[in-house]
């Protein structure tokens, strides 16, 4: 772990292969990567390069036993990109018997020029033979005053239907997930796929969940990312006032100050050192909050 610790002097920032490559390896990880990747070739001229920080691009505690690695892009003038953000945070366990939790995360976040959702993806590891998976359009509207809201992003795109019947391909190794969090559960879309995957013990549970990940998660990644792309990204969607503009834009800031409290703020420091945690949260708290 000698990489850990000298993150923090680090004379360049690593790019997301090398951070990942820095890291055990995950079947989840090569997911996202592919996903992360599809979705910046995507986007293209959308996104400005990255400015993040050599020690919030790569970063770990002293003791070398948790590593991490964030990139914000910000959206170009002009565009609906407000950000794209990736993470990817890996910690050993303590007690020495080799456990660990891993959690990798896509989001990319609209602005004011379109009421269209935006993408969220996170996947948490924490065993060989389980991973819980979010994967959504999260509503930028409550749901049940805007019912046209739902229509055009959940029904007339067919994401609902995918997306069930990508889950179905799970079963019987997934449940649903139901977040310990209210706050976080009544932000999700009703297509949302949350779902708890456990495929029992040993090096068969472990092999069984590398199949799933390879095979089912990764498609119906691809897809969500792929619906997004479509009908979301690319800055559409229904008219709006002035106004109207103003409270999506407001509402937006509110949920992300709520969940970065909720999640980020509460976890890291479970994850990291105080000051890489602060430090950390600090550069995402800019991302989300556009300053």
């Amino acid at each position: 772990m000698a990489a850990v610790r000298s993150a923090a002097s680090a004379a360049s920032r690593v790019s997301r292969e090398e951070a990942v490559a820095r890291m055990p390896p995950l079947a989840h990880r090569e997911v996202m990567l592919a996903v992360a990747g599809e979705a910046e070739a995507r986007l293209g001229a959308r996104l400005l390069p990255s400015e993040v920080p050599a020690d919030v691009a790569w970063f770990g505690n002293a003791a070398g036993d948790a590593v991490g690695s964030v990139d914000v892009r910000r959206g170009a003038p002009g565009s609906s990109i407000a950000f794209m953000l990736e993470a990817w945070f890996h910690r050993e366990l303590p007690g020495g018997g080799g456990g660990a939790i891993d959690i990798t995360a896509l989001i990319v976040n609209l602005n004011g020029a379109t009421d269209a959702p935006h993408l969220v993806m996170e996947f948490i590891q924490g065993g060989p033979a389980s991973l819980i998976v979010l994967l959504d359009l999260l509503p930028r509207v409550d749901l049940p005053l805007h019912p046209s809201y739902i229509h055009r992003y959940y029904a007339a795109t067919a994401l609902d239907a995918r997306a069930r019947r990508r889950v179905a391909g799970l079963v019987p190794q997934s449940r649903p997930y139901v977040s310990p969090s209210l706050l976080v559960r009544s932000l999700w879309s009703p297509a949302a796929v949350v779902a708890d995957v456990q495929c029992g013990e040993g090096q068969g549970g472990a092999a069984a969940l590398d199949g799933i990940v390879r095979g089912q998660l990764a498609a119906t990644a691809m897809d969500v990312l792929g619906v997004w792309l479509e009908h979301c990204a690319a800055g559409g969607g229904g008219e709006m006032e002035a106004a109207e503009r103003e409270r999506i834009v407001a509402r937006d800031r509110k949920v992300a100050a709520a969940e970065l409290e909720v999640n980020l703020a509460a976890n890291l420091p479970r994850m990291f050192d105080a000051g890489v945690a602060d430090r950390v949260v600090a550069e995402i708290r800019k991302a989300f909050m556009g300053s």
